[in-house]
């Protein structure tokens, strides 16, 4: 019986389609950056007499989002900035912007530590987010992820 469930909602895509595309808000995703406390990374520069690193440190890849890593790819999503009453509700800062979406079923969000730069749509700019919780594949079913996250700089749309 889950299989008819899951083949029913998944043929629903084409539709889910057309409402991103209506929307017109596009998703890049970024793995953040390792910062060199992390296991596995690179152990700090070496530094000369003066505390200047002998060997210059390497180029930001993503130097418009400070803390990405290399760009994912992109995918459709619809994302908004929950007012007031949302945020008490969920029991954030009222001060602090939170943001919810659904992103295309195909993004590749299913491991933490991303960074989400959205655009396109009715923003006036692309806007940095950090999601606050896991990423959610919708009912398991690979229809749709749902996110909730902060706006990295504090602003809002």
């Amino acid at each position: 019986m889950t299989g008819a469930l899951t083949a029913e909602l998944q043929a629903e895509r084409p539709e889910l389609d057309e409402l991103y595309a209506d929307l017109g808000q596009t998703v890049e995703v970024f793995r953040a950056q390792v910062r060199p406390a992390d296991p596995g990374a690179l152990p700090p520069p070496d530094l000369d007499e003066s505390g200047m690193p002998v060997t210059s440190p390497a180029v930001d890849p993503t130097p418009a989002t400070p803390g990405a890593g290399a760009s994912l790819g992109s995918w459709p999503c619809i994302a908004y900035q929950l007012d007031a009453q949302d945020r008490a509700n969920l029991g954030g800062d009222t001060a602090l912007p939170l943001w919810e979406g659904v992103i295309h079923w195909s993004a590749p969000l299913h491991e933490p530590g991303l960074i989400l730069v959205i655009s396109g749509g009715e923003l006036p700019g692309p806007v940095t987010l950090k999601p606050i919780g896991d990423i959610v594949d919708e009912g398991t079913q690979r229809v749709a992820w749902s996110f909730t996250a902060r706006a990295t700089e504090g602003r809002s749309a």
